[in-house]
């Protein structure tokens, strides 16, 4: 075995061993155009299968994105680790890539993008060696099409933020071009982009906590609490931020 096969066996068993890379790699469930789009009534209200099998009937770029956002909801917040969740990623995946199909440029294509990346990101949850080789790799250039189309796209920001901090937070940053200087500075725009999504403090929050700034994480999962939940996915990812504050709590 070539030493080059050695270090990517290496990097995949230490991306397979623990979830933080994926987890963060794929927390990102931006908003999407939903008042007026079939199966919008429904993802608000947290029925994202029927969400899912409205939206996706509709040959339209925002219904296509709805439909994708609502599948990965739904494997995300209530399939979970069940054998169930990979298919709705799928689903999720095909959505998105029929919204960049019907409409591949400008905003709508942007968050067609993220919708892709974190159907991607959560499906390497699920996946093993193999399919997972090229993964991080597939998540810097979704990022960075992005943001070619979106510069201010708020969640590709604070994606590729976690990116940075996830592949040298395991070690392997210099293979794929991560680079911790690039962590908090991409956080910040991000965050500052869409200030009231719950979301991207919820997720800015577990890196603060992931870099030992306690206080500064704290602050922003108070402000993801204090913020209105606008829809159902708003009340999920608030829970989310209560079960980070309850396992920092317990920590000796």
């Amino acid at each position: 075995m070539s030493d080059n096969q050695l270090v990517n066996r290496h990097v995949l068993a230490r991306l397979l061993l623990t979830t933080s890379f994926f987890a963060y790699a794929a927390a990102f469930a931006q908003p999407v155009p939903h008042q007026g789009v079939p199966g919008g009534g429904a993802w608000l209200a947290g029925e994202f299968a029927a969400a899912y099998q409205e939206a996706v009937a509709a040959e339209t770029a925002p219904a296509q994105l709805l439909a994708a956002r609502a599948a990965a909801d739904q494997a995300v917040y209530l399939e979970g680790e069940s054998g169930e969740a990979l298919p709705w990623l799928e689903r999720a995946e095909a959505a998105a890539l029929r919204a960049l199909e019907l409409e591949p440029e400008g905003p709508l294509a942007a968050a067609a993008t993220m919708a892709l990346a974190r159907a991607k990101g959560e499906a390497g949850l699920h996946r093993g060696a193999l399919a997972n080789a090229r993964l991080p790799g597939e998540l810097r250039s979704l990022f960075e099409r992005t943001l070619e189309l979106d510069p201010q796209n708020a969640d590709a920001l604070v994606a590729y933020a976690a990116w940075h901090y996830a592949l040298t937070e395991i070690g392997v940053g210099w293979l794929y071009g991560g680079d911790r200087a690039q962590v908090l500075p991409l956080m910040e725009r991000g965050v500052a982009a869409a200030p009231r999504q719950i979301n991207l403090r919820v997720e800015y929050a577990r890196v603060l906590f992931g870099l030992g700034r306690e206080e500064e994480g704290r602050e922003q999962v108070k402000l993801a609490l204090e913020l209105p939940a606008l829809n159902a996915a708003d009340e999920f990812e608030q829970a989310r931020a209560r079960e980070l504050l309850a396992t920092l709590d317990d920590l000796p």
